[in-house]
């Protein structure tokens, strides 16, 4: 178990590295340049981390496997944004599907 001084140290150290990080931003401007291949790359690179945290975070539930119908309701939400639906359109059918799935393996189990 992690103590307080340790989280509150953990915070610090995050905050003045956010800080430090935004300054280096404003102190560099326009003095360091960056190819085009290497900003796509980085882009990509956001992407690739996003995807895998929401696929981490999908199909493991701490240290076990997620329940089926969290799995679908993501797998829904995915079509829909494939399909360029409406955010709260996605969001609500991913939370019906998911719920319904829920009651129903209730119901069943």
């Amino acid at each position: 178990m992690m103590s307080t001084a340790s989280i509150i140290t953990g915070i610090i150290i995050l905050a003045v590295g956010t800080y430090a990080m935004r300054l280096s931003g404003i102190l560099l401007n326009n003095k360091a340049a960056v190819s085009e291949r290497v900003k796509g790359i980085l882009s990509l690179s956001a992407i690739v981390i996003l995807f895998s945290v929401a696929m981490t975070s999908t199909f493991f539930d701490g240290d076990q496997l997620a329940d089926i119908s969290k799995i679908m309701g993501v797998g829904v939400a995915g079509i829909l944004t494939w399909q360029k639906k409406p955010f709260i359109m996605i969001v609500l059918s991913a939370a019906i599907v998911t719920a319904g799935l829920r009651g129903l393996i209730n119901l069943w189990g």
